[in-house]
């Protein structure tokens, strides 16, 4: 399965109190997304360049985990995330803030018993992750 990743609100906190705080967690989605072709699907990665959103997390998580970031892969888009997505294949979208014409396109295009979008705000549940995780990654 492809999972494609955005960073702020979603990896790590953007509200004023905890900004920039990696989310509770996280640690144990990176080391869960080991068997998976992991994507960026950032704005700090559109242009298919991952040296910015790399940098952005192993300045919050220890170096254990720096190689785990940088097996995460580039994606190159426009104006819309979902024009990164890949949707031949299986994927997981955790992402906190859609537009609404992304949503649109994932209603046209996606194939929902194998394709989803998982939405993450860490100000209403900070433990967001960990659900996921044992929700969607966990056998």
């Amino acid at each position: 399965m492809n999972i494609y990743l955005d960073i702020d609100g979603t990896l790590i906190h953007e509200n004023i109190e905890r900004a920039g705080e990696p989310a509770e967690g996280l640690r144990e989605l990176l080391i869960a997304l080991r068997p998976h072709d992991t994507y960026w699907l950032t704005t700090h990665c559109r242009n298919g360049d991952p040296q910015y959103a790399r940098a952005i997390l192993k300045g919050v998580l220890p170096e254990d985990l720096h190689q785990d970031i940088d097996r995460i892969r580039p994606t190159a888009w426009s104006v819309q995330k979902n024009e990164a997505i890949d949707f031949t294949q299986a994927f997981m979208w955790l992402d906190n803030d859609l537009m609404a014409s992304e949503r649109e396109a994932l209603k046209q295009k996606a194939l929902f018993d194998r394709q989803w979008l998982v939405e993450v705000n860490l100000e209403e549940n900070p433990h967001r992750l960990r659900d996921v995780i044992s929700d969607y990654l966990l056998p």
